[in-house]
């Protein structure tokens, strides 16, 4: 089952030191980009968790298969509702992680979008997480762990999950998909070397937000203003999709820096810059203001100024 994470060798050895040395911790938090495995890695977890075998997860037991299955009875996943996580979905966890486990050794909660989870609910949660269960672990799933209290970060293990090198990712789509090597370096080049973005694009099911933050860097190369502003407000509408677009649009102007140090880019340094920071500074907007009244028309066309400011 650890193969099934793509790269991230250090998790994969972190998490066999765990099984051979009997103590499992009680809280994981798994940070990373959304396509990058972590909810493949939260399935290993889960079963290095509950499986019986010496070598767990061996996947071949029937508590392996159930989890990849999604079917395990003691293994539960919790979302945001909407935007946020609710104080009272936090209380309902709190509560289910003290119901001894129906099968296994252990019971497993598994959170997802915990960056979606405002300082009340995670203040509600930290209740549990300080004095949890013997038999209780948690997995927290988030884009970036900074989003999260420093009570909370310093009671769980941290596991950061990465792109995997270029060629293992091209392996691995190549295996799965069959398509041309030039049509996964393209895809893999569009997604910053994320495999799940990477086969969303091969399967034309790309998110929404990286198709907007490509035509938002392709209106600001043809110094077009108004084709951005059209572009951006086109998923104003949706805070999860604006956030989308955002991340996405942050990704793509981090690896423009690296063009701009490499000569290879057709903006400026200062320029590419400036639109970083701005891009950062929205992202820290909304993830500050997660669950709380915050106009996304506004903040779009904020956004949109900033980056044409001086250009």
């Amino acid at each position: 089952m650890l193969n099934s994470l793509v790269g991230n060798r250090e998790i994969k050895e972190t998490i066999k030191n765990i099984v051979q040395s009997g103590r499992f911790p009680h809280a994981f938090i798994i940070e990373g980009e959304k396509g990058s495995g972590r909810h493949t890695l939260a399935k290993i977890l889960a079963a290095a968790a509950i499986c019986q075998s010496d070598n767990a997860p061996c996947q071949n037991c029937r508590e392996c298969d159930l989890i990849e299955k999604d079917s395990h009875c003691d293994v539960l996943t919790y979302k945001p509702d909407g935007a946020t996580f609710k104080v009272d979905t936090v209380r309902e966890i709190r509560e289910n992680a003290f119901i001894t486990p129906v099968e296994a050794k252990r019971k497993v909660n598994i959170l997802l979008d915990c960056d979606k989870m405002n300082e009340s609910a995670q203040n509600a949660f930290l209740k549990v997480l300080e004095e949890p269960p013997s038999f209780m672990v948690f997995i927290l799933i988030c884009q970036n762990a900074s989003a999260l209290l420093t009570t909370v970060r310093s009671r769980c293990v941290t596991l950061t999950v990465q792109n995997p090198e270029p060629k293992e990712a091209e392996d691995y789509i190549k295996l799965k998909t069959g398509k041309s090597e030039r049509d996964i370096v393209e895809a893999l080049s569009d997604s910053h070397g994320n495999i799940g973005k990477a086969l969303d694009i091969l399967s034309g099911t790309a998110a929404e937000g990286l198709k907007v933050a490509k035509e938002v860097f392709g209106a600001i190369i043809n110094r077009d203003r108004l084709a951005a502003l059209k572009s951006i407000h086109s998923v104003e509408k949706d805070r999860l999709e604006f956030m989308s677009f955002i991340v996405e649009f942050r990704l793509l102007m981090q690896r423009e820096a690296v063009k701009c140090a490499q000569n290879e880019s057709r903006l400026k340094m200062s320029a590419v810059a400036k639109i970083l920071k701005t891009a950062e500074d929205t992202e820290m907007l909304l993830t500050r203001h997660v669950g709380q009244p915050l106009s996304i028309s506004l903040t779009a066309t904020t956004l949109c100024a900033q980056i044409f400011a001086d250009m």
